[in-house]
């Protein structure tokens, strides 16, 4: 179990004074209720769980993401889905029977993505009141290497770009924040599920503070370098070559066309 699932589960303990534990046939049921200056939310111990251990590779009709987006899987047989959800126990850790029941009745309930949503509110605000606020300038930096990250992992631009700036071996993130909520920003960036940052960083884990600061950073469109007039040139140059190119195409193949033409009427 990773920091950030024990801080989150801490705050909420602390935040909302009653145990998580909750049985298939009342796993939408209210827990506690939290009250806000005009509303009032539930807490949800299965959607909360499922944002910590899922949304950082899946989410429910967004679309896909490293994983594919669950929303059909409530059209399946439950058995069905049962047995898929127990192949992620290599992933998310051993899943009971009773978490199995749990995780087949959020992804099958028509309010899925409501409490899924509640979830990662209630998760993020939870995380905010065990660590540091959030920073873009913190999260600029670690990314970007010129602050170390706290064990020694490699800077995130070493294989990601973000803006105008980075590396092209892994995917370019500056869009990120289009597809992904902070709450599964932070979520993936410690849970990755690719096997390449699987293995960089298993001895080197990102910290659960590192992450709510680079997720703030990825959700920070503007905060990322900008392509410079220099960098555009060599490609501003190349688009002007090959319109010139073919403008000249284009003048010769009108004078053939013309000299044909004439040729003909002379004959």
């Amino acid at each position: 179990m990773n920091r950030m699932f024990i801080a989150i589960f801490v705050a909420t303990f602390f935040l909302f004074g009653n145990t998580l534990a909750q049985s298939p046939d009342s796993a939408a049921s209210q827990v506690d209720t939290v009250q806000g200056e005009s509303t009032s939310k539930q807490v949800d111990a299965v959607a909360l769980r499922y944002v910590q251990q899922c949304v950082g590779c899946h989410t429910i009709g967004g679309g896909k993401l490293t994983g594919p987006d669950l929303l059909p899987t409530r059209a399946w047989p439950k058995s069905e889905l049962a047995a898929k959800v127990k192949l992620m126990e290599p992933r998310v850790g051993p899943l009971s029977q009773q978490d199995v029941d749990q995780y087949v009745e959020l992804l099958q309930d028509a309010r899925a993505q409501e409490r899924v949503s509640i979830a990662q509110e209630l998760a993020s605000k939870a995380v905010a009141a065990t660590l540091d606020p959030a920073s873009e300038q913190i999260g600029r930096k670690l990314f970007e290497g010129s602050t170390r990250l706290a064990n020694n992992g490699i800077a995130c631009n070493t294989c990601h770009r973000a803006g105008a700036q980075g590396g092209s071996f892994g995917p370019d993130l500056t869009a990120l924040h289009t597809r992904m909520g902070k709450v599964a920003m932070t979520s993936a960036i410690q849970q990755s599920q690719f096997l390449v940052m699987t293995g960089t960083y298993k001895d080197r884990p990102i910290t659960a503070q590192e992450a709510v600061h680079l997720a703030e950073y990825l959700s920070s469109p503007d905060m990322m370098p900008q392509a410079s007039l220099e960098d555009r040139a060599p490609m501003l140059g190349t688009v002007i070559g090959v319109m010139g190119l073919l403008t000249v195409v284009g003048l010769y193949r009108k004078r053939s066309r013309n000299r044909i033409s004439r040729q003909r009427g002379i004959a």
